[in-house]
């Protein structure tokens, strides 16, 4: 059997832990999911965009489209190839064609303020994600002072000790 000693303990041996360590933690975590909001709202920008570009390019599609209706019955009513028969379905198709057109515009705006909308969260993130990394440097750069602090101190103990023994050396030998 291995004899128990009982374990010596140096001040300079133990080491204390930082005592802001939960909050640097907590910091860190909040500036994560800050991130990850961040990234959310940058995929909500991305997808408003595209849907925007979508309904603006099916908005000018349609209208390219009536543009070509609206031509080709004028030329035909220029060239009195038209009945009244033909003339009020026209008239209908005008109608049916100013309510697409209202529909899309109205879909088109709609799209521009969710876009909008997005823009705005995405930013509102970014301010919070700068302000939550700012918090957790803080914490970080006084963890540093505090380190520094505890470096300094266990070298000014050790240079004392070094002394102390250098001073018991010297008595033993001027002694002896």
């Amino acid at each position: 059997m291995v004899p128990r000693h009982r374990a010596r303990y140096d001040s300079s041996v133990v080491t204390r832990k930082y005592p802001l360590d939960p909050l640097k933690r907590v910091r860190a975590e909040k500036v994560d999911q800050r991130a990850r909001a961040l990234s959310e709202a940058l995929g909500d920008v991305e997808k408003a965009r595209t849907e925007r570009e979508r309904l603006e390019l099916a908005k000018r599609e349609l209208e390219r489209s009536l543009l070509e209706v609206a031509r080709a019955e004028s030329e035909k009513l220029e060239n009195g190839e038209l009945s009244v028969a033909d003339l009020a379905r026209g008239a209908a198709f005008g109608i049916a064609g100013e309510m697409r057109r209202a529909v899309h515009a109205q879909a088109v705006e709609q799209a521009r303020s969710s876009h909008a909308k997005a823009v705005s969260h995405a930013e509102e993130n970014r301010q919070v994600l700068a302000s939550a990394r700012a918090d957790a440097e803080v914490v970080e750069k006084h963890q540093e002072k505090w380190q520094k602090a505890r470096d300094a101190q266990a070298i000014s103990k050790e240079e004392e000790s070094a002394e102390e023994a250098y001073l018991a050396r010297s008595r033993e030998r001027g002694g002896a």
